[in-house]
């Protein structure tokens, strides 16, 4: 398992699976998209998986303010990619989260 540090999240962003069949779609019907990942996806949505322990701080809050299993909107190019048994994930900045989803 992948844990952040200082101030960043680990995010499960949404719908790169969608993405995927949607560009394997276009291909089979003679379009040749060459998109990255993060272009295909165009993923903006996610679930916060994990939280770094100083998350927050720097604006007043603290890590719990954006629990785990939290649906959250962040900047659409923000984060690295990372995989943990080939499932993507996102860190990003504390700063990068713009609006949470209730």
């Amino acid at each position: 398992m992948i844990e952040p540090v200082l101030h960043r999240l680990l995010i499960k962003p949404d719908n790169v699976e969608e993405a995927d069949e949607l560009l394997k779609k276009a291909r089979a019907a003679g379009i040749m998209l060459e998109l990255d990942k993060r272009e295909k996806a165009a993923v903006e949505t996610g679930v916060v998986v994990s939280v770094g322990p100083t998350a927050f701080v720097h604006y007043g809050g603290s890590p719990e303010d954006v629990p785990v299993g939290t649906k959250v909107y962040f900047a659409k190019y923000s984060g690295k990619e990372v995989k943990d048994n080939d499932v993507l994930y996102l860190l990003i900045n504390d700063d990068d989260i713009v609006g949470i989803i209730k």
